[in-house]
């Protein structure tokens, strides 16, 4: 036997002093709430400032997160890891588009990467080709 649950979520009720109009009990002014309502809301023209405070800490992105749990997870063997995930990649892509195509991504893949070293300033792969083209 199962049961549903449902969940509603509604809205903060807003104070009573400022919902109502009735003057404040506390010893504040009705002048002084009615500044309170007004200064709550901000003119059209103006840009809302951030609160000050602490700001959060930035979260590290994915790929930084990732590399900390290889380290902890496989402190000695991060290398063979990635070469197994890469493997079993390139073992789905063959089994799943044939070896053709994997073979085209695997070309575009190396291009993509020549190309940015390239514009990073460091072709490591632009200048293992010409040294191949060199000794022949």
């Amino acid at each position: 036997m199962s049961e549903k649950l449902t969940c509603r979520i509604e809205p903060a009720d807003a104070p009573a002093s400022a919902s109502s109009g009735k003057a404040p009990t506390n010893g504040s002014s009705a002048a002084d709430a009615a500044g309170a309502q007004t200064s709550a809301a901000q003119p059209s023209g103006d840009v809302a400032q951030p609160a000050s405070g602490p700001e959060p800490a930035a979260q590290p992105g994915v790929l930084a997160r990732a590399s900390r749990w290889l380290d902890e997870t496989f402190p000695n063997s991060r290398n063979a890891v990635l070469g197994g995930v890469t493997g079993l990649v390139v073992a789905l892509l063959l089994f799943s588009i044939g070896v053709l195509k994997t073979l085209v991504i695997a070309i575009l893949v190396v291009v993509g990467i020549a190309c940015g070293q390239y514009l990073d300033g460091e072709p490591k792969i632009v200048r293992f080709i010409q040294n191949l083209m060199k000794k022949r």
